[in-house]
């Protein structure tokens, strides 16, 4: 299926998308509501064996079967639909008119800064995805948006489960590429100094980077090695400084 959020490839019964980290809500529900029915199965399981009512106990496996069988249909029902809904022939596919309205919403969401709803409205009735050709006029500050809507992810991924206990989710490779791509954009737009400042306040006030540290990864090379206090460990050392910090 494509994830609703950056359009990218991945198995239907994966929870999270791999690349940006969106959660896959048809999955997450399908898979607590198979967690819930293998709960409710097997106390009554044991139940019903020590009562010795075999008989009640084959009456229910067979309802429990059904109960999965209209779960599993009801789950590819779903990735059919978002299937099609982000296919070149389905009809959320938008011209004319609706596309001229489009355009003009999603210039009126970038001056009231909206960033995220304006990639979100062009993302989801564009079918080139990231690439925003029905959207040419804003396709820069909505690609650099798109880069910055991963970095957000992962950063608000990683408070969520730092909050759930002491957890500490680094700085990893792949966001240092992810941001080396942000950063390397070439985009000199007032939205594009607006969210670099953000991003920068991320690696300074949270992954504790310093200014000098900050500047070094902005001139890398996407892809290119970038190391803090000369090692290329960057998940370790920013994990270490984190625990440092937050633990005060």
């Amino acid at each position: 299926m494509k994830c609703t959020n950056c359009g990218a490839d991945f198995a239907s019964d994966q929870l999270k998308c791999p690349y940006c980290g969106r959660v896959n809500e048809h999955a997450l529900k399908l898979a607590k509501e198979l967690q819930t029915y293998d709960k409710a199965y097997e106390e009554k399981r044991d139940e019903l064996l020590e009562t010795g009512t075999g008989q009640v106990l084959k009456h229910l496996t067979f309802g429990m079967g059904i109960v999965f069988a209209l779960i599993i249909v009801i789950a590819f029902g779903c990735v059919a639909f978002y299937q099609y809904r982000y296919s070149e022939h389905s009809t959320y596919e938008v011209t004319g008119a609706r596309l001229a309205k489009n355009r003009e919403m999603i210039g009126q969401y970038l001056e009231e800064k909206q960033y995220i709803r304006a990639y979100l409205l062009a993302s989801s009735t564009d079918p080139t995805n990231e690439h925003f050709q029905y959207y040419p006029e804003y396709a820069a500050d909505l690609s650099d948006i798109y880069t910055y809507s991963l970095i957000l992810v992962d950063v608000l991924q990683s408070m969520e489960s730092m909050d759930e206990g002491d957890n500490y989710a680094p700085l990893r490779d792949t966001d240092v590429i992810t941001m080396q791509i942000f950063y390397g954009s070439g985009n000199e737009s007032p939205i594009k100094e607006e969210l670099t400042q953000e991003v920068d306040g991320y690696l300074k006030n949270y992954y504790r980077l310093t200014d000098g540290e900050i500047e070094d990864l902005k001139e890398s090379a996407s892809g290119g090695q970038f190391t803090l206090e000369g090692s290329a460990d960057i998940e370790g050392v920013t994990k270490s400084r984190m625990e440092a910090y937050f633990e005060k």
